[in-house]
């Protein structure tokens, strides 16, 4: 049960730190790319998934990503008509609407 806890606990925090971090990605050092403005620019179709998307879990290998333009670190698909940000590196979600 502690352990599930901390686990759980890890989780929230690396999901929180990560979508942080995902409201301004720097591009280069004379320009930033806001991924989510990215995303909300330029929707895709919705994702067909057999669960709710939530904060740090993996999306399947059957979802199709889209990078973000200026930030390669960063994919995006849409679900119920928001935005969900991804990590590519990882496939973890780290934001999910605007």
């Amino acid at each position: 049960m502690l352990q599930e806890f901390r686990m759980n606990r890890f989780t929230i925090a690396l999901a929180a730190l990560l979508a942080s971090a995902v409201v301004a990605v720097p591009a280069n050092a004379q320009s930033s790319v806001s991924v989510v403005q990215f995303a909300t620019s330029n929707p895709v179709p919705d994702a067909n998934m057999q669960n709710e998307p939530s904060l740090g879990a993996s999306v399947p290998s059957s979802v199709s990503l889209t990078q973000v333009d200026g930030a390669p670190n960063f994919g995006y698909f849409y679900y119920r008509g928001m935005p969900v940000i991804v990590d590519l590196r990882t496939r973890a979600i780290v934001k999910i609407g605007n």
